[in-house]
């Protein structure tokens, strides 16, 4: 199945994982938008879910926050500790070779390899997209059309005809309540 997969540290982009989780799951449905909080279920196997989720997803959005690099021990050993999910589900993405797309949250600058460990300092090199507060319904609609244009099938299941008058009423709503 093709699925979104949100991939975020809790100390810092759960927020803006959550926010990004709803309007996704609003725009392509649910069951193509995974995010570890949400989609794995009670009682399931944490790390087989997660693996299996990071294996079928099409695309991994990595929610990067201001300090998401200075978590990182990059003066550590190459193999990553298995402990750290931010990293090993990144390292797993590109594994199996999915297409990996830093979403940076307000003001955050553009990511540098030199910050990152060696097996993700490749995130450095890609394409981001942009996703602020102060243009959430801007970055989302930017956000959803990049998904559609990369993974074509992610759109093609969800009806849109009733979805989407809902999805841009919640953005308006949310957007009023913002500011």
């Amino acid at each position: 199945m093709d699925q979104i997969f949100v991939n975020y540290r809790r100390e810092g982009g759960a927020y803006a994982a959550a926010l990004l989780d709803e309007l996704l799951s609003a725009q392509f449905g649910e069951d193509r938008v995974f995010r570890a909080s949400r989609s794995i279920l009670a009682g399931s196997d944490f790390a087989r879910s997660i693996l299996s989720a990071v294996e079928g997803c099409s695309v991994m959005l990595v929610i990067v926050d201001a300090e998401w690099s200075a978590k990182f021990d990059i003066a550590g050993s190459d193999s990553l500790p298995t402990c750290d999910w931010v990293l090993r589900e990144i390292e797993e993405a590109f594994k199996f070779d999915r297409l990996v797309i830093p979403v940076l949250l307000s003001g955050v600058d553009r990511l540098r390899a030199q910050d990152l460990p060696e097996a993700v300092a490749f995130l450095a090199d890609l394409q981001y997209l942009r996703f602020d507060y102060r243009n959430i319904r801007k970055d989302s609609a930017y956000m959803a059309e990049q998904l559609m244009r990369a993974c074509p099938n992610i759109a093609m299941m969800k009806d849109f005809g009733c979805q989407r008058p809902v999805f841009l009423r919640w953005i308006r709503r949310l957007s009023r309540s913002l500011g």
